[in-house]
């Protein structure tokens, strides 16, 4: 009876190692989606942050919006958004209604608008120049997204789309001598640890990891390489290296 009840126990381990693993991976794909997020904060003209605030997020080119309200501390977070050209509204009883300019959402970017209030009507309407951060300052990935008129305007040998890697910073073709499957290498990794993710979903292999469908450049919207660091405690970090691709063919929200 003891024989019998061990294997059937490290089965059970297995398994729960099993799912653990799977569990961690996907909680790494969830935080490189192939959208972005709108985040800010709204203060009134002395600085002080304004909670409850009602906020609206559009997308000028599909006109769909997004709405939320301010925390406590005036923050604001919309997430999932497709990428596209964004403008963000603050509304609060005693202020101006505040429209910001309108920026780029880039692909699994972090765009933050901060939107100040000027005392006033709901009628009245007051511009928010220059506030969006270009610049991403939130999310902890490094890359650079490479966008329509350069996928369009670069030359692709055999019209392979993840070619593009290639002209990223710390991306190198792949060593035919590691014995794994993929095309190229992230920051000195396994072409095989790759995780390609099309409009937000995983496009790999299971059986090599390698990439299941490789794209036409004419329906790709945006392209990124990602390296994201994730600071875990004793001070250690772990790479996930992975390749966000949106295409031109989602749906309109």
């Amino acid at each position: 009876m003891t024989s019998q009840r061990f294997p059937a126990r490290r089965r059970c381990n297995a398994i729960i190692i099993g799912l653990c693993m799977l569990l961690g991976s996907c909680s790494v794909v969830i935080a490189q989606e192939g959208t972005g997020r709108v985040i800010g904060t709204v203060t009134d003209e002395k600085g002080a942050v304004v909670p409850g605030a009602n906020v609206s997020v559009t997308n000028v080119d599909t006109h769909v919006s997004r709405n939320t309200a301010t925390n406590s501390e005036g923050n604001f977070e919309v997430l999932l958004l497709r990428i596209g050209n964004y403008q963000v509204t603050a509304e609060q009883p005693g202020f101006k209604k505040a429209v910001s300019e309108v920026e780029k959402l880039q692909i699994n970017q972090a765009l933050r608008f901060d939107i100040k209030l000027e005392v006033g009507t709901p009628t009245e309407t007051v511009t928010v120049t220059s506030q969006a951060a270009g610049v991403e300052t939130v999310s902890p990935i490094l890359g650079q997204t490479v966008q329509t008129r350069q996928i369009v305007n670069l030359p692709l040998n055999g019209r392979n789309v993840l070619n593009l890697a290639l002209l990223q910073p710390g991306v190198s073709e792949n060593n035919p001598g590691d014995g794994s499957a993929g095309f190229f290498n992230i920051a000195g990794g396994r072409s095989d640890s790759v995780t390609f993710l099309l409009d937000g979903g995983v496009n790999n292999n299971l059986l090599n990891n390698g990439v299941v469908y490789n794209p036409n450049p004419d329906t790709i919207a945006e392209f990124r390489p990602a390296l994201p660091i994730i600071e875990l405690p004793h001070d250690t970090r772990f790479k996930f290296d992975s390749i966000i691709i949106s295409s031109k063919l989602r749906m309109p929200f």
